[in-house]
């Protein structure tokens, strides 16, 4: 395996997993004893008093789900996946993955055994595997915590405690609850039929550490069989960690993450005892609106034995390799006559202060305990030879390639609808933010504007929703824009409307107007944006996918030119490096529609991956009716080492547009070298082709096809001209060697023209083809 250790895979997952950190909602409570409170319930608490009943028959009964059952054994499958992607990269990319599988068995005395089948991790962005700790105690790879499936304690656990639980003892203070849907399963064989209630929970603050959702309940028992929930509303770093936030650098906030769904099954075994059956989660975190980190996880537990003959051997007589301890309490001994492996009085010591989190909830209406404490229990774990872990048939598809997930995609769509239409009260404790850092966000440098500012001020209207005004002023130009708008945003896209003076670019490629371009305008002295200046408004709306993004706008607003106005850049400090002029916009008002979709088939870097996009624009007004429609595509072929990339598109323009909206090649992700000002025209066409070899940091334990860095070759080829001479007259084409980092999030290209120019242009750019 690759010297990339435990630590390694942490820090791979630290940004994607640290906003949303304990977001794995914690059940416990659920099983909590009641402390008795002076102050009465309120009475708007329960709807009905259906409802009442239910939630007090669920906490009389959290211990006696587990009367009877002396022990049990089960498989443990787990997947976790961490991506990088966004509105502004083509595809996304895999940062980090793991699957773990084990057999578990759980008993009512004595001790629980933990045998672990499989175990792979890796880094596929740059085609790692990840090592395990020297000592594998202190690898969290092998750690799992029996709360998850013990029926008998306490704190039925899935995570951290990081939102007050909806049966905990004041939470009747904090949520409102009434009855839901009723579902009757009959089981012919046995002539018995199961009753489930669903009790819907809505906060009465929005707050990330509450919560809303349903729980079901047996009728008849009042146990839990399914959880499905949210946070109230999304993690924001500056509002739940002021002091921490004011360490960390104003360029990459705000940081936040949305929790789209948690949901946990429940399986009745042997038709007695409701044991955990399927676990799934889906969050987003975001970094100043760069980029997204979407990251899924989900469990199952199968293959239930329960109440039958003892089958997991305890491992007390291992084969050579293997690798045996016990954690637990400090009274627990080897069988007699044997010896463990390894010292476990420190490995108790550690685990039982990483494993008893604080079990008093911050309730403000409250001094007193909300649990009682736990009792620590022994546990061994086994673990074969480490060779034989991702090797392991029985381990599931990692989550960026599954074929089969735990819950169907229709089934997780249906619960985010029904946790987007649970009711959450108006943001009261969210403020005004006013947004001056300087970050990636609020300064750019371009031709036109020379260096320009921002700011942001925004007021929530809602949970997921706000009006904002970001102003935007620019040295030399002295040009003042603004955007005012109000804008909702779901687990699944948003809406918004937008009134604006600002400075617009094409569009077509790229983003002229985010901070790379701001950095090769000043550093290389190449700006790539074609600009104007609009002034309008428009209602916009998006939606989000697992591998799709669509986008659509409702538009009317007024064209005006826009000169260049300043030379400032690096080169031209030292030399005479100036920039071209910008293109010559028409002044006119204008009314329509765009939209534009965009897909991507895989995230696995060791398969092919097919990624595109369609566009398109339809307008009139001062202009005669026009249109423009567009589309492009592109291939990624791993072969081991070597890479081979293609890209081509077309497009064309319907009736007379203004100039502004016509099409050009030219810059890093058409056609490099030629400049985008140099070309132009009714329609078009393009063509890249790109070869490239990878280079490792080390063995990976097993194949995922990414690599840290890539050397490339590369030919562009391209085309701009009338509709009606659409061809190859006149087609230009360059070549140029370049540098890939991460799977192409990061590119350095150095390209010349060879037909239709001879110039040498240096491109620095993210989001490249491989």
């Amino acid at each position: 395996m690759n010297r990339m250790p435990a630590a390694g895979c942490a820090l791979a997952l630290a940004v994607c997993l640290g906003a949303v950190a304990g977001a794995a909602f914690d059940a416990r409570a659920l099983q909590e004893s009641p402390v008795s409170v002076s102050r009465p319930v309120p009475v708007d608490a329960y709807a009905d008093e259906g409802i009442a009943g239910l939630i007090e028959r669920a906490l009389a009964q959290r211990k006696a789900r587990a009367e009877g059952l002396t022990s049990f054994e089960t498989t443990f499958r787990e997947r976790i996946y961490a991506g990088l992607g966004g509105a502004a990269l083509r595809r996304e990319r895999a940062v980090f993955h793991q699957e773990r599988a084990a057999r578990l068995r759980w008993a009512a005395e004595g001790e629980h055994i933990i045998r672990w089948l499989g175990l792979r991790r890796g880094v596929p962005i740059v085609g790692l595997g990840v090592e395990f700790e020297d000592d594998l105690r202190d690898d969290d790879a092998f750690e799992l915590d029996f709360d998850i499936i013990d029926p008998a304690s306490e704190h039925l656990a899935l995570g951290s405690e990081w939102a007050l639980h909806p049966l905990a003892d004041t939470a009747a203070y904090h949520y409102r609850y009434r009855s839901g849907d009723t579902l009757r399963i009959r089981f012919p064989g046995d002539n018995r039929e199961v009753t489930l209630i669903e009790a819907v929970v809505e906060p009465r603050e929005a707050r990330f550490d509450r919560i809303a959702g349903s729980l079901w309940f047996d009728a008849d028992e009042g146990v839990l069989t399914r959880a499905a929930y949210r946070p109230a509303i999304e993690y924001d770093f500056d509002r739940e960690e002021p002091e921490d936030a004011e360490d960390v650098p104003g360029f990459v906030k705000p940081i936040r993450a949305r929790v789209d769904f948690i949901t946990i099954d429940y399986g009745l075994q042997e038709l007695r005892w409701w044991l955990p059956n399927r676990m799934a989660f889906d969050a987003v975190a975001t970094m100043a609106d760069l980029a997204s980190m979407p990251v899924r996880y989900e469990w199952i537990f199968e293959d239930y034995l329960v109440d039958a003959e003892q089958t997991l051997d305890p491992g007390e007589d291992l084969p050579e390799g293997w690798t045996r301890w016990v954690d637990g309490d400090e009274d627990f001994l080897a069988p007699e006559g044997q010896t463990l492996d390894v010292s476990v009085t420190e490995g108790r010591t550690r685990r039982r202060a990483e494993r008893e989190p604080e079990r008093t909830r911050d309730d403000p209406l409250t001094a007193e305990p909300d649990s009682l404490p736990a009792r620590v229990r022994p546990i061994v774990t086994i673990v074969p030879p480490l060779d034989q872990l991702p090797s392991y048939p029985e381990l599931p598809e990692p989550l960026f390639s599954a074929t089969v997930d735990a819950f169907a995609t229709a089934e997780l769509d249906d619960l985010k609808d029904r946790l987007s239409s649970l009711h959450i009260p108006a943001a009261m404790g969210l403020g005004p933010r006013l947004d001056l850092a300087p970050g990636l966000r609020r300064l750019r440098y371009n031709r036109v504007e020379g260096l320009s500012f921002s700011a942001r001020f925004a007021v929530p209207t809602g949970v997921t929703s706000e009006f904002a005004v970001t102003p935007r002023i620019g040295i030399p130009e002295w040009e003042p824009g603004v955007e005012v708008g109000w804008r909702r945003r779901t687990a699944t896209g948003g809406f918004g409307i937008t009134a604006y003076r600002r400075l617009a670019d094409l569009g077509d490629w790229g983003r002229p107007l985010s901070f790379g371009n701001s950095f090769n305008s000043l550093v290389v002295g190449y700006d790539e944006g074609l600009y104007f200046r609009e002034t309008g408004f428009e209602i916009s709306a998006s939606r989000q996918g697992r591998r799709t993004r669509v986008e659509g706008a409702l538009f009317a607003e007024r064209h005006q030119n826009a000169r260049k106005q300043s030379d400032a850049s690096l080169p031209n400090l030292f030399g005479d490096a100036v920039f071209p002029d910008n293109i010559v916009a028409a002044r006119g008002d204008v009314a329509g529609v765009s939209g534009r979709l965009r897909a991507f088939s895989s995230v696995d870097p060791g398969v092919p991956i097919l990624s595109g996009s369609v566009w398109g624009e339809v307008a009139t007004g001062d202009f005669d009716l026009y249109g423009r429609a567009a589309v492009s595509a592109a291939l990624q072929l791993p072969v081991s080492e070597w890479s081979l990339a293609l890209e081509g598109g077309a497009g064309r323009v319907f009736g007379e547009p203004p100039p502004q909206r016509r099409f050009h090649l030219g810059g890093s992700y058409t056609l490099r070298a030629f400049d985008p000002v140099s070309t132009g025209g009714d329609s078009f066409w393009f063509g890249r082709l790109e070869l490239g070899r990878g280079f490792r940091i080390g063995d990976p334990t097993y194949d995922v096809g990414g690599s840290p860095m890539r050397i490339t070759g590369f030919w562009d080829t391209g085309w701009t001209g009338p509709v009606d001479a659409f061809g190859t007259e006149g087609w230009r084409s360059s070549v140029g060697v370049g540098v890939s980092l991460l799977d192409g999030l990061f590119r350095i290209d150095i390209a010349r023209g060879v037909r239709g120019g001879s110039l040498w242009r240096l491109h620095i750019y993210s989001d490249g083809l491989m």
